[in-house]
């Protein structure tokens, strides 16, 4: 409350204020999709109120020394789609290969595999269903130890696939949603990690519905 204060001024605190009970009552399925539905009104933002938003971001995200899922999701979403929004034209494609690209998806799945695995599946099973989607890379992918995967060097990765094909990145999606459903239960932080690359890739997801 006191960075909000500072930073963005008391009128923010007190909307912060204002709105807390309502999106305390939230459920986590619920946070990222909220966030999308905010985004027309934030891509209104002004050049120079967008950078000193998203520094205040930046440092609520790192205030207690550590980065959550749904933390390292909402900035990724909300900094990539608002850099889209700022630039004008569509977005140059660099890289049609998936030879060039094998380490960064490597990354991405392996990110997903270890967030996937719980009870019903391990990290390498979850990291087989998503690669059997990848024939062209088959035999080249591995899973990786969770410190080779980290947030920061899945970051980077999905700075660089964003600038891959249109097929490359459809393809990675579709292997990194075949590992989150790979024991037949999505967890909100698959969920919230999902839809962070999808975000990445320029291809935003609809809300996940929960089973009836």
């Amino acid at each position: 409350r006191a960075l909000v204060a500072a930073k963005a001024g008391p009128d923010a605190q007190r909307i912060l204020g204002e709105l807390e009970p309502a999106l305390a009552s939230l459920g986590g399925d619920a946070k990222l999709p909220l966030l999308q539905l905010a985004m027309p009104a934030l891509r209104n933002l002004p050049p120079a109120a967008l950078a000193p938003f998203l520094d205040t971001l930046d440092e609520l995200v790192h205030a207690d020394g550590k980065v959550s899922t749904f933390e390292f999701a909402l900035q990724k979403i909300l900094t990539r789609t608002l850099a889209l929004g700022q630039k004008h034209g569509t977005a140059v494609v660099q890289i049609y290969s998936f030879t060039a690209v094998t380490d960064e998806i490597n990354v991405v799945l392996s990110a997903l595999a270890h967030t996937a695995s719980n009870g019903g599946l391990d990290a390498a099973g979850a990291f087989a269903a998503g690669a059997l989607q990848l024939k062209l890379l088959d035999g080249k992918l591995a899973l990786l130890a969770p410190a080779a995967c980290d947030f920061v060097r899945l970051d980077a990765a999905l700075d660089k696939l964003a600038t891959a094909s249109g097929p490359i990145k459809q393809r990675t999606l579709f292997a990194c949603a075949h590992i989150v459903g790979a024991d037949g239960t999505i967890l909100i932080a698959e969920a919230e990690l999902l839809r962070a690359v999808a975000a990445a890739l320029d291809c935003p997801m609809p809300p996940l519905l929960a089973a009836a």
